[in-house]
């Protein structure tokens, strides 16, 4: 039997990388619009992680609702110790009126300096993660393996080619910017017909 209620989580608050995999514990109820207000984003956000690295980060604010929709993300930011850090809290599954959610904080915290500050790329590991979620909520089953060569630049129309393993054969995805604002990189994912190789 797979053990599908733990998760391995390599955690450091405001001192580098953060996954938080909140199988069991972290759910939210759906309001009437179909989706987990901000606030209550939030509120899960900082519960996840002072559970998972024994204390709360001393804020935590999201951009807009969660959508009661498996793969549908959110971007947050937290803030630990006076250092911001952004983070992706994505729908992993959808239970009647649960949102059950997981929480993936940025590898290195947000710079200070600069006016126009966003991302100048999406890091390949956040593509890969965006990808396997976007494809799982799509087809209903999750690829074995989604990896990508290098980051997303953060411009419209930019392009990454990507591979995913599944049943045993490999697939070439091309994820391809659809849209930045704010340095928040919106992406669409577009698998191969046929099998690489």
């Amino acid at each position: 039997m797979r053990q599908s209620g733990r998760s391995r989580t390599a955690v450091r608050i405001a001192a580098g990388a953060l996954a938080v995999l909140c199988a069991a514990g972290c759910s939210a109820s759906v309001g009437s619009t179909k989706a987990v207000s901000k606030k209550e984003v939030a509120k899960q956000a900082k519960a996840g992680l002072a559970k998972e690295v024994g204390r709360e980060p001393d804020d935590v604010t999201c951009e807009h609702d969660l959508k009661a929709k498996v793969g549908e993300t959110v971007r947050c930011t937290l803030t630990a110790d006076g250092k911001k850090q952004g983070m992706t809290v994505t729908a992993k599954s959808v239970d009647g009126d649960n949102v059950h959610m997981a929480f993936k904080v940025d590898d290195a915290p947000d710079g200070g300096g600069g006016s126009g500050g966003g991302a100048k790329a999406v890091d390949k590991a956040e593509v890969a993660r965006q990808g396997k979620a976007a494809l799982t909520a799509q087809v209903g089953q999750e690829p074995d393996t989604f990896t990508c060569p290098e980051d997303l630049p953060a411009r419209v129309n930019a392009v990454v080619r990507c591979q995913l393993g599944a049943d045993g054969k490999q697939y070439g995805v091309t994820a391809t910017a659809t849209s930045v604002v704010d340095g928040r990189v919106k992406m669409d994912f577009k698998v191969d017909d046929a099998p690489s190789g």
